[in-house]
């Protein structure tokens, strides 16, 4: 493969209306969603846009589109090759050269420009059109689709090969390791402050408060593992590392598993036992999730009711909590989704190979 460089094109400003359509999103207030599973585009920084999960339609449903943030977290620029909604803090653009690759790089030249703006100076319609970006130009000094593609086609197949070589050295640790037979036992309910060893809640950090970092914010949302977002306090915060959280407020019930240092918000508990893995933590996480079908915005989990909480696990002979069966199924189920990663991102690799000339992945990458 040809080793592509930015540093060797040209390179030439054009205003966004020149390469894209732009067309305004649509707003699905709060109490108008319904639970569904269509991608809903809100202007955050996270999530690649996605703000919620929706059952609702409009006419701003699409794919293959560019989400551009005009408002919160202005200027940041997603790709969606999947059908989503719009909201309307966000613009949608329709790249007039519309393939992912060349979307993608798009989309990354548009953030570019995302520190010019802020809370109080919007990228509304009017300043989008006649923003402008810097994009590699051919001979005629039009932009060159064709390199835009090929550098992220470039990109992709780095990052693939990368990638499955880390799966495949998992995937061969575990086969060496043994993973254990999933048979499955008794289960028996269980006392929050019988399973966990240390049960805490975050403190209180006001946004004002916030300082620019990289260590993850923890609070009541329900996307993104909880993470609301990156800080670099230090002083009078609460940190906490591999335990699980359970929203407290806002998202009620939302759990999670931090294998990770992370600043944990008051709206958030800390649940920990020590001396326990990843994956018996992650076996209980989608069971605590339940909790949220018993509370809501209006109903909090206080400390008292976190302590008098129930949790159905599974038990060994003695009618002890069987973590050892918890890690071992979870152990598998993160074995089965490697595996079927790994195919996946092998096929488009092959693929990539194919259309540059190349043959099929062999040695390493073959299990």
């Amino acid at each position: 493969m040809n080793n592509l460089s930015l540093e060797s094109r040209s390179w030439n400003a054009f205003f966004i209306e020149d390469i894209a359509e732009i067309v305004s999103g649509r707003d699905i207030y709060e109490k108008e969603r319904l639970d569904g599973l269509v991608p809903y585009i809100t202007a955050t920084a996270n999530n690649n846009g996605i703000g919620y999960f929706v059952a609702n339609n409009n006419d701003t449903l699409e794919s293959g589109c560019l989400s551009v943030n005009r408002n919160g977290s202005v200027g940041y620029c997603f790709y969606h090759p999947y059908e989503a909604l719009y909201g309307n803090d966000t613009r949608k653009l329709r790249p007039k050269k519309n393939n992912r690759y060349v979307a993608l790089f798009i989309s990354l030249c548009i953030t570019k420009q995302r520190e010019k703006y802020g809370y109080g100076y919007k990228m509304g319609t009017g300043r989008l059109k006649r923003q402008k970006i810097l994009l590699p130009v051919d001979a005629n000094n039009n932009p060159d689709w064709d390199f835009m593609e090929s550098y992220m086609k470039q990109k992709e197949h780095q990052i693939l090969e990368s990638t499955i070589e880390q799966l495949c050295k998992r995937l061969i640790n575990k086969e060496i390791s043994g993973g254990g037979k999933l048979l499955s036992s008794q289960w028996k309910p269980f006392s929050f402050t019988d399973v966990f060893t240390e049960i805490q809640r975050g403190k209180r950090l006001k946004k004002a408060d916030h300082t620019e970092g990289s260590i993850p914010y923890v609070s009541s949302t329900a996307l993104n593992n909880g993470v609301d977002g990156f800080i670099g306090n230090e002083g009078c915060v609460r940190k906490f590392e591999d335990c699980i959280t359970i929203a407290n407020s806002g998202s009620v019930g939302s759990a999670f598993f931090h294998q990770y240092e992370f600043v944990a918000s008051d709206h958030v508990t800390q649940l920990k036992r020590k001396g326990l893995d990843k994956y018996a933590y992650l076996f209980m996480v989608p069971i605590i999730n339940r909790l949220s079908e018993k509370y809501s915005f209006n109903r909090e989990i206080n400390d008292e009711r976190i302590k008098r909480e129930k949790i159905l696990l599974p038990v060994n002979k003695e009618g002890d909590i069987d973590f050892a069966f918890m890690s071992s199924f979870m152990q598998e189920v993160e074995a089965d989704i490697l595996k079927t990663t790994l195919n996946v991102f092998k096929d488009r690799l092959n693929a990539n190979e194919n259309q540059m000339g190349g043959g099929k992945m062999e040695g390493i990458y073959t299990l």
